[in-house]
């Protein structure tokens, strides 16, 4: 059985110890996309002097038009972290392409090179710790305004760190390799931002911080590699192409995916369904007596009941995938199986909710009178402080007698109906 949790509003993920976070170890190929586009720039760069001139105009600005179109895209969906990184990443390859075309061996060049290298890491790192807060807003306003700000210290101070000393001019200074023109220092920063990155990845899960780790180190490679042909205008193009696929699969999160629990939504299930053929198995769960539960302690407990829920069905088994179905209720979708196949998973899953002990720590949000408390939330109660919830489940496969879809989810839904008059914490197939 699992130690209790909190209840207090924004608590932390159910499942987990107080303090502790769930960590998504599968979020980490989310970053193969950027990846293959910034590969894919680098190898089609040794092409594009078999374009013609017109051609290697549109290439020559395509990181711009790229950056605007992904500056309208995020002002439509109202991302100001994707927002900011397209200016910055419009900016860095304006800076590149006007100061940067002639040897560093050159004192304006060299100064530039250093301004431009220091602001990267340290913009890139902001960008990733930074909180979605939109754009129109006081939040919006004053990250934009800081990060303009952080950038322009940056710039001016770059140039400075080498001349503070001798050691500091040595660990600043370029080439420490051959063929990479980088300096020592600027290289361990992009190391240590990339692995915050990285990080930020397994925690948050997002495809944001996907696409701001490849348009870093998309950027990174043009200063690392500035010796190297058309490799601003290639990885400024990837830096872009990445910002676009954030942007994109951002909202294809938003729209098809539960912000509250996670798992994906009534529309992904939608589509789902028109796409199931020959056999499949429909379960169809929900929390009970959740109404009450959430008129006696108010919406926020009732949302981490359903966090906690959501966390046990999405590791059903069985070849199940769950969704949020609406409300308390959820829906698994089990291709190609049996409803003899999807039993077992349920009854585990249920078993797990079950026994799962949950503590409520606010005591002005209890009932004052124990009984009454337990009567009105349907819950099963272990302590004066602790409780747990239960869920229903019921399970119909396609048959002749529910031929479609449709038919397969009605006849689940009064499976669960059944279970739910039949004492509900059961299973009913």
């Amino acid at each position: 059985m699992d130690k209790g949790f909190g209840l207090s509003v924004g608590a932390f993920t159910p499942g987990e110890k107080k303090g502790a976070m769930r960590l998504y170890p599968a979020a980490i190929l989310t970053i193969l996309v950027p990846a293959a586009l910034i590969c894919g720039a680098y190898i089609g760069r040794a092409y594009l002097d078999l374009l013609g001139s017109d051609s290697r105009i549109i290439v020559d600005n395509l990181a711009y038009l790229l950056c605007l179109a992904a500056v309208l895209v995020a002002y439509q969906f109202n991302r100001s972290r994707i927002m900011m990184a397209s200016f910055g990443v419009a900016i860095f390859y304006w800076a590149v392409q006007r100061y940067l075309q002639v040897s560093l061996s050159q004192p304006d060049a060299w100064q530039g090179y250093l301004a431009i290298s220091f602001a990267l890491p340290v913009l890139a790192l902001y960008l990733l710790l930074l909180p979605e807060k939109g754009i129109w807003n006081i939040y919006g306003f004053v990250f934009f305004l800081a990060f303009i700000l952080l950038g322009l210290i940056c710039v001016q101070l770059g140039p400075w760190l080498p001349e503070a000393n001798a050691a500091a001019a040595e660990y600043y200074a370029p080439r420490p390799a051959q063929n990479y023109v980088l300096s020592l220092g600027v290289t361990l920063l992009v190391s240590l931002v990339a692995l915050v990155g990285i990080a930020l990845l397994y925690v948050r899960n997002n495809e944001v911080e996907a696409a701001l780790l490849g348009a870093f180190l998309s950027l990174y490679l043009v200063l690392a590699l500035l010796h190297v042909e058309h490799i601003s205008a290639s990885m400024c193009t990837a830096a872009a192409l990445c910002l676009l696929w954030g942007l994109i699969r951002s909202s294809h999160a938003m729209a098809y995916r539960d912000e509250l629990t996670g798992l994906p939504g009534r529309r992904a299930l939608n589509e789902k369904l028109n796409m199931l053929g020959g056999n499949f198995t429909i379960a169809m769960l929900d929390v009970d007596h959740f109404k009450r539960f959430n008129d006696t302690y108010g919406h926020d407990v009732g949302d981490e009941v359903l966090k906690l829920v959501a966390s046990r069905v999405r590791d059903v088994g069985g070849g199940g995938t769950a969704y949020r179905y609406g409300g308390e209720e959820f829906c698994i979708v089990f291709p190609r199986k049996t409803i003899e196949d999807t039993i077992e998973p349920l009854e585990r899953v249920r078993e797990q909710i079950g026994d799962y002990i949950m503590s409520l720590r606010d005591r002005n949000l209890r009932p004052a009178r124990t009984r009454e408390g337990t009567r009105k939330r349907g819950a099963t109660r272990v302590g004066s402080d602790q409780f747990s919830v239960t869920i229903s489940a019921g399970i119909a496969c396609r048959s002749d007698d529910h031929p479609d879809t449709e038919a397969v989810l009605a006849a689940a839904d009064n499976k669960l109906y059944q279970a739910k008059k039949a004492g509900r914490n059961r299973v009913a197939y």
